[in-house]
């Protein structure tokens, strides 16, 4: 683990560790097994998403933009073939994130795409058109409770929402998001 990624961790607002139950829960629901090449790309060392992936065999690359190796979401390119792209993003960056996202969909370079974002991110005019571009194959995923992130104290409890692109929504009917 580099030390850059370590400092960061303790210091950066936007570097939040995703709970392992809020994982468990989106893998199990999005039937994660059926996809052949994933990419994490928030996700990279003691992530939770990396952890269970690992557990579960399945074939992924896990890049963070926070590390020191160069893997910035918005350069770094996803596997050949990828069929899910699935993280828990910095917030602060979610209009950028969504929009790299939506470009990433339209030239082929990923098939579909499961983002955990703040329910927030549903109230702005500007995502709320890029999201009505896409509205076809778009489904939206809402907690029953707020998410505490690991690593923060109880004040770091946020409403949240997975928004899913290309993902079937009939798999969605009757799930529980729940710990």
């Amino acid at each position: 683990m580099s030390i850059e990624y370590e400092k960061d961790k303790c210091m950066n607002a936007d570097h939040v560790a995703t709970p392992r139950w809020v994982v468990e829960n989106i893998y199990s629901l999005i039937k994660v097994d059926d996809f052949e090449n994933i990419w994490l790309p928030f996700n990279n060392y003691d992530s939770e998403f990396k952890l269970k992936a690992s557990e579960l065999n399945l074939q992924y690359k896990a890049t963070h933009i926070f590390d020191d190796l160069g893997s910035d979401f918005f350069t770094t390119e996803p596997p050949e073939n990828c069929d899910l792209m699935i993280s828990n993003p910095p917030f602060s960056q979610q209009n950028e994130i969504i929009a790299r996202s939506f470009k990433l969909i339209d030239q082929k370079a990923i098939q579909s795409f499961a983002l955990l974002l703040p329910l927030a991110t549903l109230e702005t005019k500007k995502r709320a058109s890029m999201f009505q571009a896409y509205n076809d194959k778009l489904s939206i995923l809402i907690f029953k409770k707020r998410i505490k992130f690991l690593g923060h104290s109880t004040s770091f409890n946020r409403g949240c929402c997975w928004i899913c692109y290309n993902i079937p929504a009939e798999e969605f009917n009757g799930f529980s998001m729940k710990e």
